[in-house]
C-alpha cells in the first residue's frame, strides 16, 4: 500500500515574527489532525518506520547550548 508521506524540518529564528506567531496554534491543531490519520510504515516488522511523529522544540545550537526537550504536537 502506498502512503502520502510528509517530512518537514523547519528552524525559525526567535523572536518569532508576529505575522507567524498568531498562526502557530492553528498550525499545531492541523498537524494534530493529520497525525490522527498517520500510521507506522511496516508496523510490527524489523524495518518498521515511526511515521507517526510530530514535535517541536527550542534549539540553542547557535549559541553553543543544547536543545530544550521536544514537545509532542
Amino acid at each position: 500500500m502506498s502512503h502520502l508521506r510528509f517530512t518537514i524540518d523547519l528552524a525559525i529564528k526567535q523572536p518569532i515574527p508576529s505575522v507567524l506567531l498568531s498562526h502557530l496554534p492553528t498550525i499545531r491543531e492541523k498537524v494534530q489532525a493529520l497525525k490522527a490519520f498517520a500510521e507506522k510504515i511496516n508496523a510490527g516488522t524489523p524495518n518498521e518506520e515511526n511515521t507517526v511523529r510530530a514535535t517541536y522544540h527550542i534549539c540553542h545550537h547557535d549559541t553553543g547550548g543544547s536543545c530544550e526537550a521536544e514537545q509532542d504536537i
